[in-house]
């Protein structure tokens, strides 16, 4: 008995192992820990990727740039990225290819501090933007997507930057942020979320320039943060791809469900107050994908702002693909 016994248990233990050598690996890099990365972190939770046979191998990194590296040098499989630096890296003749839109908006607001909003209650647009002139604004990162847009609002209503407005770089950590308004180092800041959010909860600005609802005509309905990977793997493996994405898709679903996204994303980010967690996923869910579909003229209108550096003509349709988004 007691050998028919192991017998059965190594029997078992000879399955599970093929079961596990059966899932496929697949690396993947994350710009930093942003809010706006929902659907990787509820894939990471709800063990989507063990579900579609894929061992995720996850990085998480300090900006897009080294997303946009380690794909370009075959380091990652996919990549968490704006489309803006696929198309930047088309521009110079590099091709990605975004193959799941994660967001249709900026991941940024325009956050002013007090004195600022008291005076905003019934401004336009140009009279929000013209109240910048003279003022410390923070951004995460010298030449990046928030100064870009900043950039485009500013040219618009006859503002220079820089020049008029006074740029600040603090990085993409939401306390950075908080500890500049509190010490008045700024007076307002275009940063990734929860910090904006956290600036609310803790009565120390808000919300001047509204580009996550829509408030902007021109940074609606973009291409913006998506899942991208090379044209190679698309083409030895579109297999992968089609797995890689589903686990986005239905990650996305769950995520946009607020009676499981909300305490998924709270579990993400334990440190934060449940407030401005509430707040945040309100915030966010204006501009998670409903489907991951891109288009071209989302493409067109993030190269309009963006203008990217580069002699290559892009050819937008090979910047991005719908093809392995779920059938409907």
């Amino acid at each position: 008995m007691r050998i028919i016994k192991c017998a059965v248990l190594a029997m078992f233990a000879v399955i599970g192992a093929t079961c596990a050598n059966a899932q496929e690996a697949v690396r993947i890099t994350n710009i930093g820990h942003g809010y706006y990365a929902g659907p990787l972190y509820v894939a990471m939770r709800e063990k989507l990727f063990e579900k579609h046979g894929l061992k995720a191998n996850v990085t998480f990194v300090k900006g897009g740039a080294l997303v946009l590296q380690s794909l370009l040098s075959k380091d990652a499989d996919f990549g968490v990225l704006s489309y803006e630096h696929v198309i930047t890296a088309a521009a110079q003749g590099k091709d990605l290819v975004e193959v799941f839109n994660i967001t249709t908006r900026p991941i940024n607001n325009v956050i002013a501090n007090n004195d600022m909003l008291k005076s905003d209650a019934k401004m336009s647009l140009k009279d929000k933007i013209l109240s910048l002139k003279g003022k410390r604004v923070g951004t995460p990162s010298a030449g990046g997507s928030g100064e870009k847009m900043l950039g485009v609002l500013a040219k618009k209503y006859g503002l220079n930057l820089p020049g008029d407005i006074q740029l600040v770089y603090l990085g993409a950590d939401a306390g950075g942020y908080v500890g500049a308004f509190q010490a008045k180092m700024i007076d307002a800041a275009m940063p990734f979320e929860p910090a904006g959010a956290m600036l609310e909860q803790k009565k120390l600005g808000g919300i001047l320039v509204n580009l996550m609802s829509g408030d902007v005509e021109q940074f609606r309905d973009l291409n913006f943060m998506g899942v991208a990977t090379s044209p190679d793997l698309i083409k030895s493996n579109p297999a992968l791809v089609k797995k890689v994405v589903a686990v986005f898709a239905e990650a996305q679903q769950i995520l946009l469900d607020p009676s499981r996204g909300k305490k998924i994303m709270a579990q993400e980010f334990p440190q934060m107050e449940a407030a401005t967690n509430e707040r945040s996923y309100e915030i966010l869910s204006q501009i998670w994908s409903k489907d991951g579909r891109m288009s071209v003229a989302g493409g067109k209108k993030v190269y309009d702002f963006l203008q990217p550096n580069g002699d290559k003509k892009i050819e937008f349709e090979k910047t991005f693909t719908n093809d392995f988004l779920p059938a409907k």
